[in-house]
């Protein structure tokens, strides 16, 4: 992918930038496993930036830009959905956007705190606005807040255009991927530093080869799904949605468990924030399916006819 930002992207991007480093600079360790920012949900939507997708110069590449750079913080904040998804199920002041892939009672991030709820099946995409108290917030080590609906809960449910059914579906697997390659840049990074500085045997432990060949592994496989993830977002095209969240989904959990075993106990510790991104990958790695199918799907998708035989 021969990829070149033009200036409004640029400008674009030094805005979440700048944003992402306030927030950064401004984290304290917490005594909980994770820490959910609606301060940062109202600040994209004060300043306009989750219109992005929409805007001709900016489109689906800024919007997956914002959502990967964001999934770097040690807190968390609805993004994924609002930026990706919010501009064409719901535009008009949806609020924080829920996401259920599958039944409606299976638990969701972002649900205790949504204003909407989007409801994804493989053929259609359902929107309803949401109250607090038809939610059941659930206990998680997910590192985000989680909640079902719960079962008395009556909601006024709006089926969506099937061609615009099948647009989200691919913007979804792009925010999916994209906020999952996030989570790895930001986990790859606390550890790099903490090899830096750590010691064994006199030298730091990121000056042996065995470690250094394994991080180097890990940092190809994260800037491929990178890389995957915007051709995905610039082409539109259900198969490069596919593969980008697939192979991200796939490769994540061998990175997630050669950081912790870098990181040692330390990265379970609530000092150090290894674990928020690590928990989320956890489950944004089963999102959708998880990698099998998405690379079942594109397989599919390059093959049609070997489904048909």
């Amino acid at each position: 992918m021969n990829f070149q930002a033009h200036e409004d992207l640029h400008q674009f991007q030094s805005a979440i930038d700048h944003l992402a480093a306030r927030y950064r600079q401004a984290w304290r360790a917490t005594g909980s496993r994770f820490e959910h920012a609606p301060q940062l949900e109202a600040q994209l939507q004060e300043g306009g930036f989750f219109s992005a997708l929409t805007e001709a110069t900016l489109g689906p590449v800024a919007a997956a830009f914002m959502v990967q750079t964001l999934a770097q913080l040690p807190v968390c904040a609805e993004v994924a959905a609002s930026a990706l998804l919010g501009p064409l199920a719901c535009p008009e002041d949806p609020g924080a956007i829920a996401v259920i892939d599958g039944p409606l009672q299976r638990p969701a991030r972002f649900l205790p705190t949504a204003r909407t709820v989007l409801h994804m099946t493989p053929h259609s995409v359902s929107v309803a606005s949401l109250q607090s108290d038809q939610v059941e917030v659930i206990d998680s080590l997910f590192a985000y807040p989680m909640g079902r609906l719960r079962t008395d809960a009556t909601l006024q449910w709006h089926a969506l255009a099937p061609d615009t059914a099948t647009r989200l579906s691919g913007l979804w697997q792009v925010a999916v991927a994209a906020e999952l390659v996030g989570c790895l840049q930001a986990a790859l990074q606390s550890v790099l530093d903490h090899v830096k500085q750590r010691q064994q045997f006199g030298r730091p432990i990121g000056s042996f080869q065995a470690v250094q060949h394994r991080l180097a592994q890990a940092s190809c496989a994260i800037e491929a799904a990178h890389w995957l993830t915007l051709k995905a977002a610039d082409s539109g095209r259900a198969i490069d949605a596919a593969t980008a969240l697939g192979y991200a989904q796939q490769e994540s959990g061998r990175i997630s468990y050669d950081l912790h075993q870098f990181m040692g106990a330390m990265g379970l510790t609530l000092e150090h924030p290894l674990h928020r991104w690590t928990y989320r990958i956890k489950l944004l790695s089963s999102e959708l399916g998880g990698g099998s199918r998405q690379l079942q799907q594109a397989a599919t998708l390059a093959w049609p006819q070997a489904r048909a035989a």
